[in-house]
């Protein structure tokens, strides 16, 4: 076995590779970070969206009238910062020349499975967080805010139930009517439609009985629920910050960021000292929001709630 030595972290790493990748490309059913974010790749350290300001409606003009311009103006600037994770685990030498090949190859695939929960559970933050008064997004305030302000200096807007009402059929109701309300920063009203329903396992039943049943729950004539069929249910496990809080969410608005700076990578390296093969995985993202238009959210606990 002396012809090991100095590369026997080679013999396993191709083997270690592949199943590091089939542990972290293992996708759950519960996962959701692809389905909710825009993910796009990044080549440097930092990137920055800035948003600026729509127009207003076009005006009637006579013929040979002078054209209506007009300027849009940049508002806040939104900066993700990629931030780098890692793990590893070492390898004895006297694993392999004991063929013990089969105790530790299952070891990878926990690395790559980690990787996929940590990227998952990073995602959820932001609706974890999505309450809290110290994370906030480019226009310095919460994800979902009852006072986010307007470029024109119009009356504030709210994306976020002022009155914690808890996950039913006619509070959501009630929160489509305040998500569709939802205008841009010159007050024009946006084409928004919440098409995703996304909720703490806690949430997962009353949720589905809403709006996956084509009768309406608890009606003697079984009436017909409206709302069957007009949202996608997201369970998330990692959604665990409250087991009440809901969340409304128009796919197509795209306003959920996710860059990658490098994706989960597996790499291999020996101590000639100890006889040790040392694997490390590593992996540079980061996320957020670019715009809190297209989202809406309720604590759900039935209390007050401002800011």
């Amino acid at each position: 076995m002396s012809s090991l030595r100095g590369n026997f972290a080679d013999l396993l790493t191709p083997g270690f590779i592949k199943i590091f990748d089939d542990g972290y490309n293992f996708k759950a059913p519960a996962s959701v970070m692809e389905k909710v974010f825009n993910v796009d790749s990044s080549t440097k350290d930092t990137e920055k969206v800035s948003a600026i300001t729509g127009f207003g409606y076009p005006v009637q003009t006579s013929e040979g009238g002078t054209i209506d311009y007009e300027d849009p103006v940049q508002m806040y600037d939104t900066t993700y910062t990629h931030l780098k994770y890692t793990k590893g685990f070492k390898v004895s030498r006297e694993l392999v020349e004991d063929d013990l090949y089969n105790v530790i190859k299952g070891v990878p695939k926990a690395l790559g499975m980690a990787f996929r929960r940590w990227q998952e559970r990073s995602a959820a933050q932001v609706f974890n967080r999505a309450f809290n008064a110290s994370f906030t997004g480019g226009d310095g305030l919460r994800l979902a805010s009852t006072v986010h302000t307007r470029a024109d200096g119009g009356t504030t807007q709210s994306n976020a139930s002022s009155t914690g009402i808890t996950l039913s059929e006619a509070n959501l109701e009630t929160a489509i009517l305040q998500f569709r309300g939802q205008l841009d920063d010159k007050g024009m009203r946006i084409d928004v439609f919440p098409d995703t329903l996304i909720v703490p396992i806690d949430l997962r039943k009353t949720a589905r009985l809403i709006v996956e049943s084509p009768s309406r729950q608890g009606t003697a004539d079984n009436d017909k629920n409206i709302y069957h069929n007009e949202f996608k249910v997201l369970d998330w496990i990692y959604m665990d910050r409250s087991t009440t809080a809901w969340f409304l969410l128009d796919s197509s608005q795209k306003q959920l960021q996710w860059y990658w700076r490098i994706k989960p990578e597996f790499k291999q390296d020996d101590s000639f000292d100890t006889d040790m093969a040392l694997y490390k995985a590593r992996a540079r993202w980061s996320n957020g929001w670019n715009d809190w238009r297209g989202t809406w959210g309720s604590i759900g606990d039935a209390a007050s709630y401002s800011g």
